[in-house]
């Protein structure tokens, strides 16, 4: 875990998630209540775009374009950015290795039935290096084809209607569309799963994306195996078909005992806000969720509700 200075700014209700813009900080306000936790302007009216490195080591992906199949959300993109894991030392993965995950995952969606899930386009293919001055402006970067769509519908979005970015993996394609126009910091918000550990590796990129846009960050410290044991029985009940089949596979595999929910806790919340309960907040880091703030069983039962609907895959829905 990577440990780092932090000043707490919220109250006993309210609180912040931290933009930074040439070093002002424009933070909006979230609130914990009964109804669970709430960011202001955050809601499904908001473009999303999802970025991820690996596709089927996680059920979260699959969900999220049942979402947008359902037209419960505007999803404007898939990205797929370089697993960074040694990248000091050459990297251990390719990212063609994830675009090839994520085109089988989609074409295994679209042939169950999903409608609206946008073809993926390539992020980050390199970390980015901190420079010797150690200023974020001066880090040299290379705009690719997710970081431009990250910049085109931020511009489309507002402070007010933000466009929402689920990180999977690394922050490095954010970070270079943060470069690329600055100006989007404000019309963006960043939610992570991991960062600081695995998903933090790239850790410059982490840096710039916590310390100059609105950053919210899931599991730092702790992972899906400290909250409650893994119990995919519920997956045999998901519909016969391609994608519902990779579900399965990814439940009772390997892989699916650590990673359990995958990368979808800040997705889960948006659309049941019960999911997540408690934060902590910090000037430098936006919004961290502590472990006993995690409701797995209200994402559990939001995950089956929208994959066991009659009329989520076309092919099984009622005439």
């Amino acid at each position: 875990m990577i440990m780092q200075t932090h000043r707490m700014v919220f109250g006993s209700m309210m609180a912040f998630i931290t933009t930074s813009i040439t070093g002002l900080a424009v933070p909006p306000s979230f609130e914990v209540n009964d109804k669970g936790f709430s960011i202001e302007h955050v809601s499904t009216d908001c473009p999303i775009i999802y970025d991820n490195d690996w596709w089927t080591d996680v059920p979260d992906a699959v969900y999220l374009w049942a979402k947008a199949s359902r037209k419960e959300c505007s999803l404007r993109g898939n990205i797929v950015s370089r697993d960074m894991w040694e990248w000091q030392n050459g990297y251990t993965f390719k990212l063609e290795e994830g675009l090839k995950d994520c085109r089988e995952l989609i074409a295994n969606a679209r042939a169950s039935g999903l409608k609206n899930i946008p073809d993926p386009l390539i992020g980050c293919d390199k970390a980015l290096l901190r420079p010797e001055s150690g200023k974020i402006e001066d880090t040299l970067f290379q705009r690719n084809a997710g970081s431009d769509l990250i910049v085109a519908e931020a511009l489309k979005a507002s402070p007010t209607k933000p466009l929402l970015i689920f990180c999977g993996g690394p922050c490095t394609t954010v970070a270079t569309a943060y470069l690329t126009n600055p100006s989007i910091a404000e019309r963006i918000i960043v939610f992570q799963i991991d960062g600081g550990a695995y998903n933090g590796k790239d850790n410059w990129s982490w840096q710039i994306v916590e310390q100059r846009c609105r950053f919210a960050n899931w599991a730092r410290g702790y992972f899906w195996p400290q909250i409650e044991k893994w119990q995919p029985e519920e997956f045999k009940n998901l519909p016969d078909n391609p994608v519902c089949d990779a579900m399965r596979r990814y439940a009772f595999g390997g892989l699916a005992k650590d990673n359990q929910w995958g990368d979808g806790a800040w997705i889960f919340w948006l659309f049941d806000r019960k999911c997540l309960t408690k934060v902590e907040g910090y000037d430098e880091t936006g919004i961290t969720i502590p472990r006993e703030g995690v409701n797995s069983t209200a994402m559990n039962e939001e995950f089956f509700r929208t994959l066991l609907a009659p009329d989520t895959f076309v092919e099984n829905a009622s005439p």
